[in-house]
């Protein structure tokens, strides 16, 4: 498979691109938006690069989580589907193991992981990279949320044109999202 057919395939696994990167851009910035709370409120001299590693740290972890929950999840969906398709052929259970059938599951399984995986990881640096490079608390945090939600809106219209919905709904579904989440983090790392 070349590169281009990857990305294409990449691509049309649009549930799991949205899921790992709605929940590397969300957890993550839960995550450092409560760091650079607490540490704030606490009076702590953290620098924001460490700010940054903790929330690095914590997508790194989600990525890890999400792949291999996708690659057990979409292991037991596909094999039930096989064994399904065995039971309605009147075939032996494993008679479709290592045919092409079975092949194309698996690949499923691997791509889902990949994608749902990386996903994750990618959408984990969009609120990691302003405290990893700007010293400045305030300036890190303010720029955290814009690009948070500047990746929101972009994934709301990759999602609109995917679903073929209205892609200002489906953006601006996705921003309250990361609005809740916002303030809740808010609460959590102001209420030290």
């Amino acid at each position: 498979m070349n590169i281009m057919d990857f990305i294409h395939e990449y691509l049309n696994m649009s549930r799991y691109v949205a899921l790992g990167t709605l929940d590397g851009i969300l957890a993550v910035m839960g995550v450092t938006l409560t760091a650079s709370g607490v540490a704030a409120i606490g009076g702590a001299d953290l620098p924001n690069y460490l700010i940054g590693l903790t929330g690095l740290s914590g997508g790194i972890a989600l990525a890890m989580s999400n792949a291999f929950g996708s690659f057990i999840g979409e292991r037991a969906e596909e094999t039930r589907t096989l064994r399904e398709l065995e039971r309605k052929m009147i075939m032996d259970e494993g008679q479709l193991d290592d045919t092409i059938i079975h092949k194309q599951a698996k690949r499923r399984i691997y791509m889902s992981m990949f994608t749902h995986g990386f996903s994750s990881f990618i959408g984990s640096f969009v609120p990691v990279v302003p405290f990893l490079l700007i010293a400045n608390r305030m300036s890190a945090t303010l720029t955290t949320i814009i690009f948070c939600f500047t990746a929101l809106i972009i994934l709301g219209i990759y999602l609109g044109r995917v679903s073929k919905e209205s892609l200002v709904k489906t953006s601006v579904e996705i921003v309250i999202i990361g609005i809740l989440i916002s303030a809740v983090s808010f609460i959590i790392g102001g209420s030290h």
